[in-house]
């Protein structure tokens, strides 16, 4: 698929609403015994060690105002935080850890341990898209001792907690995730997913239920986790890793990387979670061919039923079946609305917004192609859309309820965009 670039056409102004594309911790499969454990971070590198072990990371720490920082993801990770417990949600975040909760917000210097408020004397942030927490302040709150070797610039964390006693299972992740794929995704199970949605459109309000197949979920969690272990290897286990892999699987993996440039509109085209998001696809449009929806408002109305999705940030990209479970954001639901929409009949594209100049965060939405004539004309805002090759994609947002086709959610991110047709 061949990149293109398409310019805003109208703007109208509108409330900024960020999409971040980062952060949530690698899933390892591991067994854990109760122990002293000792990480260390040391400044200006990307490795960092628990036990002796060391890790890469994708972000170096750094000092600021007098602080150490370090990314939240590998800190959660060696103090022991279960996955499952730390969630991002309009810009907090929010961790779990032995009964404790510890919230952040990004750009704030408050933090709120169980209810109870925290002024830091700097504040938290996001770097290369990942989030940075002063360790300081986050060993506070959890009651860890930590100490600094001025001499290695060496922050090191001492604690008695969990620590993973199988150095090969990073490694042996991949092998065992990929082997069972092939059965989890062709052999049902009567374990479907019953999950229901409500959501409003004008002025009404609908209701869906829906049941997702738990061979479909099944094979759609274990993607992120094959994907988290190859872009946490070294290019000769990459390589290697590649020989067991699929070719559906390698075309997922491989749309992930830095060359690809979110180019994930493979994610949209996958066979079975394509196929099944066409019955979605029929359900909703009956019910907007009940209440008279033309092409473009059923178009609307598909939107508002992904929006009203529960905002999640995700590390890696999510089929739409996992999303439709449990959430997703800005990229997440543009594959899934595109799936919906593409099963149809719509021509959509993925619209991919890169950061503005000095700043991390970029955005991923959906467009969808209309005929001029096709356009309601009683919108109190200017449509924005992107030309490419004479078609007209218009900018759909996906993150939270209320945004309309056309609307544009951020003039300054969304001046242009990467096109890639969903095809």
């Amino acid at each position: 698929m061949s990149e293109a670039k398409g310019m805003i056409i109208k703007m109208k102004k509108s409330a900024v609403f960020f999409c971040v594309l980062f952060i949530i911790l690698l899933s390892i499969s591991s067994v854990f015994a109760t122990t002293n454990i000792k990480a260390e971070f040391t400044i200006g590198k990307s490795e960092y060690t628990i036990n002796g072990q060391t890790y890469t990371m994708d972000v170096a720490p750094y000092v600021k105002d007098n602080r150490t920082f370090l990314p939240l993801r590998y800190v959660a990770y060696a103090i022991g935080v279960e996955p499952q417990n730390i969630s991002f949600n309009n810009e907090i975040i929010t961790i779990d850890k032995d009964n404790k909760i510890v919230k952040l917000s990004i750009d704030s210097n408050i933090l709120n341990i169980n209810g109870s408020t925290v002024e830091m004397d700097t504040k938290t942030e996001i770097i290369n898209n990942r989030v940075m927490v002063p360790i300081y302040w986050i060993s506070k709150a959890f009651n860890i001792d930590i100490s600094w070797d001025q001499s290695t610039y060496t922050a090191t964390i001492d604690y008695i907690g969990d620590t993973n006693n199988s150095a090969n299972a990073i490694s042996s992740t991949l092998e065992n995730n990929t082997a069972s794929l092939s059965s989890v995704k062709n052999n049902s199970t009567s374990n479907d997913i019953s999950k229901e949605f409500s959501w409003q459109y004008g002025n009404m309000t609908y209701n869906l239920k829906v049941q997702i197949p738990s061979d479909i979920l099944d094979w759609d969690r274990k993607i992120p986790n094959i994907i988290d272990t190859f872009y946490s290897s070294n290019g000769e286990e990459q390589s290697s890793q590649l020989t067991y892999m699929s070719d559906e699987i390698k075309t997922l993996v491989l749309s992930c990387s830095e060359y690809a440039n979110n180019n994930y509109v493979p994610w949209v085209n996958e066979e079975s979670n394509y196929d099944y998001i066409g019955n979605i696809a029929k359900n909703l449009l009956q019910i907007a061919q009940n209440n008279g929806y033309d092409t473009f408002h059923t178009a609307e109305f598909v939107q508002s039923f992904v929006e009203s999705i529960p905002y999640k940030v995700t590390d890696t990209p999510q089929l739409p079946a996992q999303t439709l479970v449990d959430g997703g954001d800005c990229k997440d639901k543009s594959i899934l609305l595109s799936s919906i929409l593409k099963n149809l009949g719509y021509k959509v594209a993925l619209l991919v917004f890169p950061p503005p100049q000095n700043q991390q965060v970029g955005h991923m939405a959906v467009g969808v192609a209309f005929n001029d004539n096709e356009i309601p004309y009683d919108r109190n805002y200017d449509f924005t859309y992107y030309n490419l090759d004479g078609t007209k994609y218009y900018f759909t947002e996906t993150t939270s309820p209320g945004w309309l086709i056309g609307q544009i959610s951020d003039v300054q991110l969304e001046q242009s965009a990467y096109v890639y047709p969903v095809s």
